[in-house]
């Protein structure tokens, strides 16, 4: 969803491009475009990746994705939270929006990594 929002602004409306630069030539800097959005397209591939390793693992029915599931959960939420928090010469670069769509994947994973303890519990049962 971040990869996905990220490239329809920056071939159109350009509103993180258009904050950044504003923020920043207060302070007589310039902002870079392909450092902003490349960002943005890093946090989204290395959560893609994350999440198709533990989806495989998931297949598996093995411990081991239940406990990279956490992993990528923590990993996934502070790249997320970074994004929010993230400031450089009191400036915040993105708007809180980057920050919500970067901690979805957070979120979505905490539900499925329950899902996948929820049914260890069950198999160790039957």
């Amino acid at each position: 969803m971040l990869a996905v929002v990220a490239l329809v602004d920056q071939a159109g409306g350009r509103t993180l491009a258009d904050h950044a630069t504003t923020a920043y030539a207060q302070h007589g800097k310039h902002a870079s475009e392909g450092a902003l959005y490349g960002l943005l397209y890093g946090v989204a591939v290395l959560d893609g990746l994350l999440w198709l390793l533990v989806a495989g693992l998931a297949r598996s029915r093995r411990l081991i994705a239940a406990s990279l599931g956490v992993l990528a959960v923590l990993l996934t939420a502070t790249l997320g939270v970074l994004l929010l928090v993230s400031s450089e010469y009191g400036v915040h670069p993105f708007t809180p929006l980057w920050g919500v769509l970067a901690l979805l994947p957070a979120v979505a994973g905490a539900v499925a990594v329950a899902q996948l303890f929820r049914q260890r519990s069950v198999a160790k049962r039957s």
